[in-house]
């Protein structure tokens, strides 16, 4: 639904309210056809009728979660029927009940919806409609006195009428689908723009992250690995030149190297790991690829793999997102699964990356085990951020297979 229409329709729906309020008065205001006031009795009641169910059918959130897509068009349907049904019972006292520019407002709210197309069908449907209405249930009109009783005229006046009419509603019908559509368009830009400043601020904050860690992993490296470097050799230096040791000072030394190395050996792990992703030395194949095999060989996976050797060109963004998901879904493998076979492609086809990760594992229903068991909706927010798509099929015993995929900027 459009922005603003349910409000307007609802506005239009107290308009119809309101103009019930003179239904009284035209008793008291006799037509130069000299109608009678019992006459007016089942219209009004039909009248009113209508505009409480329309105010109704507007106003209880009911009618929107039951209907769905069809919630409009049968609003407007309903309105439409029940005011032109109402103007031709009226007709005899159109200089009292002038119903026509209600209808503007419904071709007004049905171009600001849809189309020019659905400008012309509510044309041709509500010209066939009054000359049905004419037809089975003919009505006095003010507009055919004063000319010649002849039925040929009388045809040309209700036809020229309906094709004034007509032409009236393509006019501006065409004049407002034009400035909606105008409308549609500077949102979806102003909706890409938005996003692109989302890529672009993730894109910025990635990097950011990723020379911080690179500055304090090279001050680590500079301070504490060389301080613990140089303390393994001088503890090695002293076992060598003091000969004889004694036994209890020497295995005092020889634990205090062993602790020494072993906490050298953590110092560096720590520091491989405080560095950025390996996406900016190798690339997303490359990185991909050596981040499956490793993951394959720690947990003795047998490995399908499918990945190019390079695939250039590539966003960092997109880049950064593709390692982080399939880094969380190897996780999440490892965690959950219990497999044995891993299915790993990559592959980039007409402006489209795709990554599959698959597995023979024990699989899980989706229905059952929520989003944040699994971390998938951290996955589907940073596939998000990019633009992407993420699907994830599973069943009990049948394993788990998450597809990724983005269409890239030409």
């Amino acid at each position: 639904m459009e922005p603003g229409l349910l409000q307007v329709f609802r506005i239009y729906a107290w308009l119809r309210a309101f103009s019930l309020l003179f239904l009284p008065t035209l008793q008291f205001h006799p037509t130069l056809l000299n109608m009678p006031a019992s006459s007016l009795l089942l219209p009004g009641i039909l009248a009113v009728i209508d505009t409480a169910f329309l105010l109704a059918y507007l106003y209880w959130s009911g009618f929107r979660e039951r209907m769905g897509r069809a919630y409009v068009p049968i609003a407007l349907t309903f309105a439409t029927l029940a005011l032109m049904i109402e103007q031709h019972y009226f007709s005899p006292q159109r200089g009292f009940m002038q119903l026509e520019p209600l209808i503007y407002i419904l071709l007004i709210l049905t171009s600001w919806q849809y189309d020019f197309r659905a400008v012309i069908i509510f044309t041709v449907g509500t010209v066939m409609l009054q000359l049905g209405l004419n037809w089975f249930l003919p009505q006095p009109d003010l507009l055919a006195l004063g000319l010649p009783n002849s039925p040929y005229i009388l045809r040309a006046v209700t036809y020229g009428f309906l094709a004034a009419r007509s032409v009236t509603f393509l006019v501006v019908g065409y004049a407002v689908t034009r400035l909606v559509k105008a409308q549609r368009k500077q949102r979806q830009e102003l909706a890409q723009t938005n996003l692109r400043l989302i890529q672009h601020a993730s894109t910025v904050e990635q990097l950011t992250i990723s020379r911080e860690r690179n500055r304090l992993s090279r001050e680590l490296h500079d301070t504490l690995a060389h301080t613990l470097s140089a303390l393994t050799v001088q503890l090695e230096a002293l076992l060598t030149i003091w000969n004889p040791i004694p036994d209890k000072p020497r295995q005092m030394l020889k634990q205090m190297l062993a602790t020494t190395r072993s906490g050298l050996d953590e110092t560096r792990r720590a520091l491989g790991a405080l560095r950025a992703t390996p996406i900016e030395e190798m690339g997303l194949a490359l990185a991909l690829r050596s981040l499956v095999e490793e993951f394959a060989e720690r947990n003795s996976w047998r490995l399908e793999i499918d990945i190019p050797q390079q695939i250039d060109n590539l966003p960092a963004e997109v880049e950064h997102s593709f390692y982080r998901i399939a880094q969380e879904a190897l996780e999440n493998v490892v965690r959950h699964a219990n497999a044995q076979v891993l299915r790993v492609k990559l592959k980039k086809k007409d402006q489209k990356l795709t990554l599959t990760i698959a597995d023979d594992g024990k699989g899980f229903e989706p229905r059952v085990i929520s989003e944040e068991q699994l971390g998938l909706r951290g996955m589907r927010e940073r596939a998000e951020l990019i633009g992407a798509r993420l699907y994830v099929e599973s069943q009990p015993s049948q394993g788990t297979t998450l597809t990724l995929e983005v269409e890239l900027d030409r």
